[in-house]
């Protein structure tokens, strides 16, 4: 026997466990982060139950104390010590007490928070070697900025405007009977807030330095990933213009001008953002 041989695979192995014990993000984790809305460790408490009413209960869902908070929408309302409804896609992976990173879109959204899962990752059982305590959260933050660049460069391609600006009003908006708008269990409950644009980072000079942008007030599931504004709010906007509402124009100051929205997840950026935002438009 080539006792050698075995002692370098040993040594092979526990180096690549090593490897894997580090606080990188892996190509799956990567993936799994783009695709998912709301990223969160948790620990199962209960299997084929829901954490409240409005949720259909099957054999699939489960009930996950969330231990930490990964990445979720500022309009989700999530934290640690909140129990989640998890779909689950195999619950016989599962058992009460299991901890994992959760992977999920989100499902429904109203006394609290259901998701359904697109994938997740096992915390180590006692028996393997423990990860340093905020590997979980430097990965993820990792994955994130692996990613957050290119989401950026392509919102940021795709918008008619990109200013920076602030907003001096907001308003409810109701829309005039002839708008062509769909009736939908979605209801946008449609808002406009009034920006005055202080640089223009991305297309033409502004006329009258004022557009009205129109956001969604819900916090409903298929608008859970669009900005919501409130005034003197300051930060960095993409716009496009109106195609969702029905009324693609607005009265501002006694004129009609164009409406633009703002409705996708990094459409509307801090101005910490600013130095970033310049150089991918530069790209």
């Amino acid at each position: 026997m080539n006792t050698s041989r075995f002692f370098l695979a040993g040594i092979l192995g526990v180096s690549l466990l090593g490897v894997a014990a580090m606080p990188q993000a892996t190509g799956n984790q990567v993936a799994l982060t783009k695709q998912s809305s709301i990223v969160f460790a948790g620990t199962v408490s209960q299997l084929g139950a829901t954490s409240f009413t409005g949720v259909p209960k099957s054999a699939q869902t489960a009930v996950v104390r969330v231990d930490s908070v990964l990445k979720k929408p500022s309009a989700v309302s999530l934290k640690k010590g909140d129990n989640v409804t998890v779909e689950l896609k195999d619950p016989s992976a599962f058992q009460q007490g299991a901890q994992a990173t959760f992977y999920t879109e989100g499902w429904i959204f109203g006394s609290g928070v259901a998701v359904k899962e697109l994938g997740h990752e096992f915390k180590p059982s006692s028996g393997e070697t423990p990860k340093p305590v905020g590997v979980d959260e430097k990965a993820h933050q990792q994955a994130q900025e692996q990613i957050g660049d290119q989401e950026l460069q392509d919102r940021l391609n795709s918008a008619d405007f990109v200013v920076i600006g602030r907003v001096t009003d907001v308003h409810r908006w109701n829309a005039p009977k002839s708008a062509t708008t769909r009736v939908s269990e979605h209801d946008p409950d449609w808002h406009e807030a009034v920006v005055e644009v202080q640089s223009v980072l991305k297309g033409a000079q502004v006329k009258g330095n004022k557009v009205v942008v129109r956001f969604p007030g819900r916090n409903d599931v298929a608008w859970v990933h669009s900005p919501k504004f409130a005034k003197n709010q300051q930060g960095i906007f993409c716009l496009n213009k109106d195609q969702a509402s029905g009324v693609p124009t607005a009265m501002v100051g006694g004129r009609q001008v164009t409406v633009y929205t703002c409705l996708g997840h990094g459409d509307s950026l801090p101005m910490s953002d600013v130095q970033r935002v310049r150089a991918l438009i530069k790209n």
